[in-house]
């Protein structure tokens, strides 16, 4: 009995997700898991921040000693990691072996530890060969790399349970993203305790972030909408919206309604922290489902403004893009304005969708965010240049449930100049 299936679309999701140990106080284990995985010698990356203002340090580096690891420290992850800078840093650790890396900090952070344990595995001549195309070479990563422990002190980017690391390139003013099943962390340990000490400002932008990629993953193109690949390893990363990322990222959307305002007002309510951070970490359902319009319209921003948070950067263009999607997307987007906390009852699935952009901005407001593009250092006069950059992130465009033209992204850019 022949049981092949020919089908031209795609029939098969991923379901990727990192090990997690999440509770208060769990970053002080860290030496334990080292010392489990047979590593002898790690490289800690952290930012100057967390390295010189907060005790963070100090409990990775006390639980690695008390296990008898070896260790240095990289603390010049910077806000948003930049390829000039990396590749500074990539030459300061040169001629030094490690058996494993931690990531402590931001997405940033992680995201360094990914590439500098990518790139000292398996050198490369040019920076952007592991860069997705059109940028890049999108050259695949020959072979598993070396154990990564993710200890996120944010909660927003997900980063610890993705196979992805994000970068600006300094030269092309945009930012990019290296994508594949390698980079996903060993393990990840979420400590709610650790986030206590990010200022308001940062907590509201990494929970947007976290917003928007739940958004996004949930109204992705579905993964049965796709062309079937020719082979298994021409599959991408982002396969689109399927069951699973679901229903990681409907209860991602709920918490970030319920928690993410208390967590910005009073930075000491662990409650809004614990929840968020789970919040977030559900939101890294994205590394299967993939981020599509708000994502690929915010790296041409953050790549002309490398001091402007993620989150914010992604959220400024937010409103219009989701509403950019409604015609393909109205039923998904009303279920995320019921779990944004909007009454639904008795409405359309499109009137219901606008609900859902008025809870983004809604959200927006009472987090004191930017109100737009405008508000952040653009104008009418960058729209060309931001939407030619922006036509360049196809590995997220082509996640979009409804195709995406120029002239489309130019419209979305215009009615982020101000939101209200």
């Amino acid at each position: 009995m022949n049981l092949s299936y020919f089908s031209p679309n795609d029939s098969v999701f991923t379901v990727r997700n990192v090990q997690v140990k999440f509770g208060e106080g769990v970053a002080s284990e860290v030496g334990y898991e080292v010392k489990r995985m047979g590593a002898k010698k790690v490289l800690i990356v952290t930012d100057e921040n967390i390295s010189k203002n907060t005790d963070i340090l100090n409990t990775i580096k006390d639980s690695l000693e008390k296990a008898g690891i070896g260790f240095d420290v990289f603390d010049s992850s910077p806000v948003e990691p930049i390829d000039t800078a990396f590749m500074k840093g990539l030459e300061s650790i040169k001629g030094n072996t490690y058996d494993a890396f931690v990531g402590v900090g931001g997405g940033s952070s992680i995201d360094t530890a990914k590439m500098l344990n990518l790139y000292t595995t398996y050198p490369t001549q040019d920076f952007k060969d592991y860069v997705a195309p059109p940028t890049g070479l999108g050259k695949t990563i020959p072979g598993p790399l070396k154990p990564l422990i993710a200890i996120p002190t944010t909660a927003g980017t997900g980063s610890e349970n993705t196979p992805v690391a994000i970068v600006d390139l300094e030269k092309e003013k945009l930012k990019v993203g290296i994508s594949h099943q390698y980079l996903l962390p060993s393990l990840a340990l979420l400590d709610p305790v650790l986030t206590v000490t990010l200022p308001s400002y940062y907590t509201a932008s990494t929970g947007m972030d976290a917003l928007l990629h739940s958004i996004e993953a949930y109204t992705a193109l579905p993964y049965y909408a796709r062309i079937r690949p020719d082979s298994p390893d021409k599959r991408p990363v982002y396969i689109g919206a399927n069951p699973v990322s679901d229903l990681f990222v409907e209860k991602s959307i709920e918490l970030i309604g319920k928690y993410l305002r208390r967590a910005c007002h009073n930075p000491y309510d662990l409650e809004a922290r614990s929840n968020m951070l789970l919040a977030a970490h559900l939101g890294g359902a994205f590394g299967n489902a993939g981020v599509h319009i708000p994502h690929s319209l915010a790296y041409p921003l953050a790549g002309r403004n490398h001091q402007l948070p993620h989150g914010i950067s992604v959220c400024v263009t937010a409103p219009a893009a989701l509403e950019f999607i409604i015609p393909t997307s109205a039923s998904k987007l009303k279920k995320v304005a019921q779990l944004m906390g909007k009454n639904t009852d008795g409405l359309s699935d499109i009137e219901g969708a606008y609900l859902a952009k008025e809870a983004v901005v809604e959200l927006m407001k009472d987090i004191d965010f930017p109100s737009g593009i405008e508000a952040v250092g653009f104008s009418e006069k960058d729209i060309e240049e931001l939407s030619q950059a922006a036509m360049q992130v196809q590995r997220l465009l082509v996640c979009s449930p409804r195709p995406v033209k120029i002239e489309n992204i130019r419209e979305i850019y215009r009615k982020s100049l101000k939101n209200w």
